[in-house]
């Protein structure tokens, strides 16, 4: 966005610690947390050459993101630049904005040190696609930015949508185990069955990420929120691509970051708007720990990935 960011957008994201940052992939966001910093105006970014998000960007540049310090979240969305010392047709580029590189680079580098030295700890277990050869750098120019919290949304910059459209009956359902038994134990056990998370939708103008609370009720997956914060998604319709991401980070060290991601589609439901089942969707918002004006986000997906450190994985819902 042109001119300098908001004071208060800014001191969010100088003082996040990770990004849950959402790309368009074939099958649907996907949203990950990552480290970052903040210069000149970008949000910067590394991920693998083969990553998912990389190939994806590749085709649609368009990225959306949320920092999470306490209780508010900055959220944003914007356009993705690659800068890859591989790819002889990205230097050019790199030469005419070597100086910003430099600087974004060094501000990325200070930032992130304490996990840098996490990896050195554990640098027999660090893969092959995490160290810096295998990286690309990324630089995410900001265009719509909005600070939300648990309540509602605080301030908005840029234009976003304001309407949240509601599926018009809801119906508690119950599957015979749970959405996240499928996890590897050690994966399951430290997310519990409620907490945090971070929700990318696929919205009429792009994706967005927005801040949760989750909770698993009878076997499925739920997402809670404030109306007014789901209403930045844009969706036009009750049921939209999704990707909801659990995590257990660490302040240090990514080998002991554990987290899933369940993507498939969502399904939309604003509590006040129910003309059947506003009962069973206010007390499932409440056991997330969402009151007041919610809205809640039904996900049954077919398959999770989780991560447990430097290992990943893939499994089928039950």
């Amino acid at each position: 966005m042109s001119g300098h960011l908001p004071a208060d957008v800014e001191a969010i994201l100088q003082a996040g610690d990770l990004c849950y940052l959402a790309a368009n992939g074939r099958h649907g966001p996907h949203l990950t947390p990552t480290v970052f910093a903040l210069s000149g105006e970008r949000v910067w970014v590394t991920t693998s050459r083969g990553s998912v998000k990389a190939r994806a960007w590749a085709k649609d540049p368009r990225a959306a993101g949320l920092v999470r310090v306490g209780e508010v979240a900055a959220i944003f969305t914007g356009t993705v630049r690659t800068y890859d010392v591989l790819d002889p047709e990205a230097w050019p580029p790199m030469l005419l904005e070597a100086p910003s590189l430099v600087r974004a680079w060094v501000r990325f580098t200070r930032r992130n040190a304490r996990f840098f030295a996490g990896y050195a700890l554990d640098a027999r277990n660090v893969p092959l696609s995490w160290s810096p050869p295998a990286r690309v750098f990324i630089g995410i120019d900001l265009e719509r930015l909005a600070i939300v919290g648990s309540e509602g949304v605080a301030e908005t910059f840029g234009d976003w949508p304001r309407g949240a459209v509601s599926v018009p009956r809801f119906r508690a359902r119950s599957a015979p185990v749970s959405v996240l038994e499928a996890l590897p134990e050690d994966v399951r056990e430290p997310l519990g069955e409620a907490g945090h998370g971070a929700l990318a939708l696929a919205g009429e103008e792009g994706l967005v990420v927005l801040p949760v609370a989750w909770v698993v009720e009878e076997g499925w997956l739920y997402a809670a929120l404030a109306r007014e914060v789901l209403a930045l998604a844009g969706a036009g319709e009750p049921r939209v691509p999704a990707a909801l991401t659990l995590d257990r980070a660490s302040w240090w060290r990514a080998l002991h970051m554990v987290g899933a991601m369940a993507r498939g589609e969502a399904e939309l439901a604003v509590v006040g708007e129910l003309q059947a089942g506003r009962r069973s969707a206010e007390r499932i918002a409440r056991a997330a720990g969402v009151t007041g004006d919610a809205a809640l986000v039904r996900m049954r997906p077919e398959r999770l990935v989780w991560w447990r450190g430097f290992t990943s994985g893939t499994v089928a819902v039950p």
